[in-house]
């Protein structure tokens, strides 16, 4: 069972669906993301889901808000994140990617996926690379990363990648 968030006495209940939410997706994929099978995982009441979310589709945006505000980035460097990424956060990581195939179905959760995604790509441009390079660095990261997870891996061999960068960087792509 994947963990997503330390739960303790005063995590509130919105918390916990969000956290369940996000394990289960982690574990079993969007199929077993149910309101019965969040608010089971969660240890609430049935009814929960809905007096929180209005009901699944509210979950689901939910469950990107969570994701998004766990993942903001920070002064970490890419190989710290990726470490992290292939090895404690493995699970929360699965469920990202549930979560973005969901988005790509879904016009309301893709809007915010992409909004989440521009995060990053904000920060290469940062470094002076140009907005459509950039957003292909993310994808080209977000394809190693899902490779990896894929082939059940603790680690990546960034050289293309960090190439890439170089050459964005450098104006050359």
């Amino acid at each position: 069972m994947a963990t997503m968030l330390r739960l303790t006495a005063r995590t509130t209940r919105f918390q916990r669906l969000v956290a369940a939410g996000l394990a289960l997706l982690a574990d079993e994929g969007a199929a077993g993301v149910t309101v019965r099978s969040v608010e089971g995982r969660a240890g609430v009441p049935h009814g929960s889901v809905r007096h929180h979310f209005g009901g699944l589709d509210g979950l689901r945006h939910a469950l990107v808000d969570g994701l998004l505000a766990r993942e903001a980035p920070g002064d970490e460097p890419v190989t710290e994140v990726l470490r992290r990424w292939l090895g404690p956060d493995a699970p929360i990581v699965r469920a990202r990617y549930e979560l973005m195939l969901m988005a790509s179905r879904d016009a309301g959760l893709r809007t915010k996926v992409l909004q989440g995604r521009q995060v990053f790509v904000d920060q290469l441009v940062a470094l002076g690379v140009r907005s459509v390079p950039a957003q292909s660095l993310v994808a080209m990261l977000d394809g190693l990363v899902l490779d990896a997870l894929l082939r059940d891996a603790d680690a990546i061999d960034l050289t293309l990648w960090q190439g890439a960068l170089v050459a964005a960087i450098t104006n050359k792509l």
